[in-house]
């Protein structure tokens, strides 16, 4: 298995997940403590090493299926998560903004793509060369992730109606840029 490469798709992947955690540490309410940063970190980096499992598995059945539709399915939760959050940033009622586990299934859909090129991409063609690359995938998330959410909650002494519309916005230009680039 190429190690170097692994690293370098594991990054790439990680920036939609970062980005997102950095939304989650702006939003947060209470202070922040480990807890708070390990949760988003850990489900993200969950989802970004489960996803290239599920996309290798596709890969072996026909992997135009996903091709097809994953960045469109990626734009629509982020839409949706977006919006959700610039209009709760409008009339805030105190509530977590949108699922984590949403958020971390939107952000990870590239990775399911990627799964299907990991055998190729990464030299993971063995069970045990998949297993050290999404390893390394899950693991370079969690350490971008809670990286973005420590760098999101300085910013929670701005009033949270702006920091819940920079968020909302931050994960539609993520859904469009997904989109676009899908």
């Amino acid at each position: 298995m190429d190690y170097l490469s692994a690293l370098a798709l594991g990054t790439a992947l990680a920036m939609d997940a970062a980005a997102a955690s950095i939304t989650c540490g702006m939003v947060g309410k209470q202070k922040p403590t480990w807890y708070s940063a390990l949760l988003p970190a850990g489900v993200f980096g969950m989802f970004q090493m489960l996803m290239p499992v599920l996309g290798w598995s596709i890969g072996k059945v026909g992997s135009s299926v996903a091709a097809d539709f994953d960045h469109i399915a990626a734009f629509l939760i982020l839409l949706f998560l977006g919006t959700k959050m610039l209009l709760d940033a409008r009339h805030p009622s105190g509530k977590p903004v949108g699922s984590l586990w949403l958020l971390a299934l939107a952000t990870s859909i590239d990775a399911l793509a990627a799964g299907i090129t990991l055998p190729t991409a990464v030299g993971a063609a063995a069970p045990m060369a998949m297993f050290q690359a999404v390893l390394c995938i899950g693991g370079v998330t969690f350490a971008w992730s809670l990286l973005g959410y420590w760098l999101g909650s300085r910013f929670r002494r701005i009033n949270a109606a702006y920091t819940g519309m920079a968020g909302g916005a931050m994960l539609i230009l993520i859904g469009i840029k997904t989109l676009l680039t899908g």
